[in-house]
């Protein structure tokens, strides 16, 4: 009491005067309100205050005073602020939400909406403001359906069967679409259900939208591009079913085209064939011109034949050079032409740097429901027809027969054996000579696998090789031989010679370097005594690895010939590439020799490009007398065969060939 009016005011609002400027407006306007201002407590410490100041007259209109109320608003103040600062965070972090969000009040009214949500639907033609109602959301949406809902019916299938397709303008179906696609959202929001959906834009972009409701029957919406996203899964998901290098569908997606197939054929009582096709000389193409070349090759022909597709028909790539397709079809006639075009498709050659890579096709078939009932069985059958057409020299095609089956399970039988047959001692090695053709000397001698099976009696080497070579048996099997062999040899007094056939798969796979050297070694054969057998086939695969293979055995002082010569991919080009110490000329020129001028000429050939380049040449399958004259007159170095030397056991063949002094002595030849 008693202190001036001022006292309630800051020092620096009383040296600027405010307290007069107060009382003076009040006197004027007849009223003074300060909203916000700091004034000060007894203590002197300062609150924000809400000051309302009023003159004071007596019934005459005489000023007596002033009337001053004073309300302390700090805390509301501190409230104001954080609600402020709050919101200050709201609005930035809606400005700057990756996401699109729209508040809707309940009669559907735009009353809030975010940069991002106007920045993605502007793009599309959409003016979303507040204001604005959920059905010019629901129109730029629509835009982009016009043309799904071109077809009578697919509006209705699109929204559940709740609307009818009508033929008209674009226009007119896209606003269709877009009113019941309004309606069907907001019957979704009435039940107060959250809705997320994906939607596109006549831009071509896709939108993720997703609608919750509040208590009250507005919503909010949230949007999200994810066109991005939905390409990525979208190629992830067609890398997953399709080949990356031809992009015909791969083995998941016909696993899954098949299934379906197979249940629509068994509710139906209709037909389905399954066809596996194999690529005939696609090794060879891969061989001489290099894998891009097999590529192109792969690609051409997947193209041609997905080109040709027709409704019903199905095409996939399981691997390598093979495929399969599928047919639904009533008539044989129908699968009978799908085979042809697939033929004709595979057959036309691909032009690829001034050459004609051609290759041929070998189909098996097999038909539900009668070569089987579900897809294991199918695939399996069409398999083991599709093998018996590559082995047929006659029929490129081939449908599938129960005895294949029987043929199938002795054939994996017989492979299960082959890896018994070391530890049975079930192989054993015969020899045969080879001869000097000029001195009738024993120069060396060739070994040969046989295999006394205990119940099959003994097996043919044609017969379980190439079975070798397919289940890997070859390698344990190739290793015996191998290591058999010189020992052997290195305990007779036969000192000439002994040859080994390598198969291609000793070459591509395993340390072949290391064992020849470790078998040496252990054995004490010397490298000078072996000689190993390799056909052109077993390089031109991987021509460099397998040529640094030859020279790193050819260094341990091994000598390496190359047999049957003549029958091969490039026979010159491989006597280029590698210095061989001998060629083993095929015994198919020796059968003809007699009869065939060209089989004569192409011998002459071969022994003039030996005598050229220094390298012995030795005949294979010399079997009559005429034959080796013949030979022995066009200046062939050696030769084998039955007119010579029969295939022997070990024990009979070292008693037929002995050594006395200094001479070998050949024993009278066994009856042929």
């Amino acid at each position: 009491m008693g202190a001036h009016f001022s006292c309630f005011y800051t020092p620096e609002d009383r040296a600027a005067g405010l307290p007069e400027q107060a009382l003076r407006q009040a006197r004027e306007a007849g009223r003074f309100a300060a909203e916000g201002c700091w004034r000060l407590r007894k203590d002197g410490s300062r609150f924000w205050a809400h000051v309302l100041i009023t003159p004071i007259f007596d019934r005459k209109g005489k000023q007596l005073g002033y009337a001053k109320v004073t309300r302390d608003m700090t805390q509301q103040k501190a409230d104001a602020e954080r609600i402020a600062e709050v919101t200050r965070t709201l609005d930035l972090a809606l400005e700057n939400m990756s996401q699109g969000l729209c508040l809707f009040d309940p009669h559907g009214t735009i009353i809030l909406i975010n940069r991002r949500m106007d920045e993605i639907f502007r793009g599309a033609g959409a003016a979303l403001v507040p204001g604005a109602d959920f059905l010019t959301l629901c129109r730029a949406m629509a835009g982009a359906r016009e043309r799904e809902i071109a077809a009578p019916g697919v509006l209705a299938i699109r929204l559940g069967g709740n609307a009818q397709a009508e033929a008209g303008q674009p226009e007119d179906r896209a606003e269709q679409y877009a009113q019941a696609l309004c309606e069907r959202h907001r019957e979704i929001l009435r039940r107060h259900q959250q809705w997320r959906s994906v939607e596109a834009l006549p831009d071509g972009r896709a939108i993720a939208l997703s609608h919750s409701v509040m208590a009250d029957g507005s919503w909010v919406t949230t949007c999200e591009d994810v066109t991005e996203q939905r390409r990525i899964e979208a190629k992830i998901q067609y890398m997953a079913r399709h080949d990356g290098l031809t992009g015909l569908p791969n083995r998941s997606y016909f696993n899954d085209y098949l299934d379906e197939e197979l249940q629509r054929a068994q509710k139906q009582g209709t037909r389905v064939a399954t066809l596996g096709i194999d690529l005939d000389c696609f090794k060879e193409i891969n061989d001489l011109h290099g894998h891009a070349a097999g590529d192109t090759v792969l690609r051409a022909v997947s193209q041609r034949i997905a080109s040709q597709l027709e409704p019903g028909e199905f095409i996939a790539r399981i691997g390598g050079d093979e495929f399969i397709a599928v047919k639904r079809f009533e008539r044989q006639a129908e699968l009978s032409d799908f085979s042809a075009r697939l033929v004709t498709c595979v057959s036309e050659p691909v032009r690829l740097d001034g050459f004609d890579l051609t290759t041929g096709a070998s189909i098996g078939i097999a038909i539900y429901p009668g070569d089987g009932t579900h897809r294991d069985q199918l695939v399996s059958n069409t398999d083991l027809a599709m093998y018996r057409a590559k082995g047929s020299l006659s029929e490129s095609i081939c449908f599938y027969e129960s005895r294949m089956d029987e043929a199938e399970r002795e054939r994996r039988a017989l492979a299960g054996e082959l890896w018994t047959a070391i530890a049975a001692n079930q192989f054993v090695l015969d020899y045969q000579v080879q001869t000097a053709i000029a001195s009738g000397e024993a120069i060396g001698c060739e070994v040969l696998l046989r295999w006394h099976h205990p119940e099959r009696g003994l097996i043919a080497p044609d017969s379980f090789i190439p079975l070798a070579e397919e289940c890997g048996a070859i390698l344990p099997i190739g290793e015996w031989v191998l290591r058999t062999a010189c020992q052997q040899a290195a305990q007779w007094t036969f000192p000439r010679k002994i040859s080994v056939n390598l198969s291609p798969v000793q070459i591509t796979h395993g340390n072949l370097v290391t064992l020849v050297a470790q078998v040496l070694e252990e054995t004490g054969l010397a490298a000078g005594r072996l000689e190993l057998e390799i056909t052109e086939s077993t390089i031109i695969g991987d021509k460099e690895r397998a040529l640094d293979i030859l020279r790193r055995i050819k260094a341990l002082g091994v000598t390496i010939a190359i047999d049957d010569f003549g029958t091969g991919y490039s026979s010159l080009d491989t006597l280029r590439s590698f210095p061989f110490d001998k060629i083993k000329l095929d015994r198919t020129f020796i059968a003809e020799i007699s009869d065939s001028q060209q089989a004569k000429a192409i011998i002459r050939a071969i022994l003039a490009l030996g005598q050229s380049l220094a390298i012995p040449v030795l005949a294979e399958g010399v079997e009559t007398d005429e034959q080796l004259s013949l030979l022995q007159a066009e200046g062939c170095d050696e030769a084998q065969g039955f007119l010579l030397g029969r295939p022997q056991p070990l024990e009979h063949f070292r008693r037929a060939h002995a050594v006395v002094g200094p001479r070998l002595v050949t024993a009278q030849t066994p009856e042929r």
